[in-house]
């Protein structure tokens, strides 16, 4: 059976130097300038950039892709992508998808990014062990039995691994109890999260000169948790708040990405009944059958891998 789209979708987050203003001292590693611009000059000698109108026109019967066609996405709604990434594209005449929160600007630091601050602050066996001491024994005991589980998935045998072991713990199994106790570590050991979240996340200001600018914007949840381990009412909260945020960026139908690619069996109806016309995981895949589930290559890895993935 012919597949409804043939897209290469890139997926990008941090694209940083060292002590540049997106870096800004957190330690926080990401990919290169360099890399980042080294990459697209690889990616236009394969295929043909295309924006989010074209694939929304393609996924509606308006239009074909052409061939090659390589999408752009970049997640999380950082300071990266105006600092680094807009300049670049919009010199090159190109256009990127930016999946944001649905944030206000007075809203805090994700769980997910306080860890990736904490990470680079008390390196990985440092955040476990402040993290356990903080613990009560019973909560001790869900630790030890989640990590356990998640070993089958996230193996400990690299640091990568066990990086991704200790997250899963904490982003689900942990995760009501966690955002607390992280807003605790985060004050004590980087400093006041309000501020830090400030000049994390774009503004609406940027956000605006990036859309003026040919960016194109899509839905990433309000609080970025994974949608198989929330319930059917909060996923819709979530994704009605994605609608809400995007009406004042851009007219739809949009494109809405996965908090860490977590997929539920009800999104895509969901996603629908919100005005998203689609939905990016973090699967590799070229090759697309369903508009709610279209898989993306991890940029970053590439860089690292080269692009051989034809």
């Amino acid at each position: 059976m012919k597949p409804l789209l043939e897209l290469t979708v890139i997926m990008h987050h941090y694209v940083r130097d060292r002590g540049d203003m997106a870096e800004a001292g957190s330690g926080i590693p990401g990919m290169s300038v360099g890399d980042f611009e080294v990459q697209l000059d690889e990616l236009s000698h394969q295929h043909t950039f295309v924006a989010w109108p074209a694939v929304r026109a393609a996924l509606q019967g308006n239009r074909p892709l052409p061939n090659s066609a390589c999408l752009l996405t970049f997640d999380d709604g950082i300071r990266d992508h105006y600092l680094n990434v807009f300049k670049i594209l919009h010199e090159r005449s190109l256009s990127g998808l930016f999946f944001v929160l649905a944030r206000d600007e007075t809203d805090g630091l994700i769980p997910a990014h306080k860890i990736h601050f904490l990470l680079a602050s008390l390196g990985l066996a440092g955040l476990r062990q402040a993290i356990w001491e903080k613990l009560n024994p019973a909560q001790r005991e869900q630790f030890t039995q989640a990590e356990k589980r998640y070993r089958l998935k996230y193996p400990p045998v690299s640091s990568e691994g066990r990086i991704n072991l200790l997250k899963a713990v904490l982003q689900r199994d942990l995760s009501p109890e966690v955002d607390t106790l992280l807003l605790d570590l985060f004050e004590e050991h980087v400093g006041p999260e309000s501020e830090t979240a400030r000049n994390y996340y774009l503004n609406l200001e940027q956000i605006q000169e990036m859309a003026a600018g040919g960016m194109h914007f899509g839905g990433h949840s309000h609080s970025h948790p994974w949608f198989d381990w929330i319930d059917s009412g909060n996923r819709t909260a979530e994704i009605s708040a994605s609608a809400a945020w995007l009406r004042q960026i851009e007219p739809g139908p949009w494109a809405f990405a996965y908090p860490y690619g977590g997929f539920s069996k009800d999104a895509p109806q969901l996603l629908k009944a919100h005005g998203f016309v689609a939905a990016f995981t973090t699967k590799a895949q070229l090759y697309h059958s369903n508009p709610y589930f279209i898989g993306r290559l991890d940029g970053e890895e590439l860089a690292h891998e080269g692009l051989g993935y034809a």
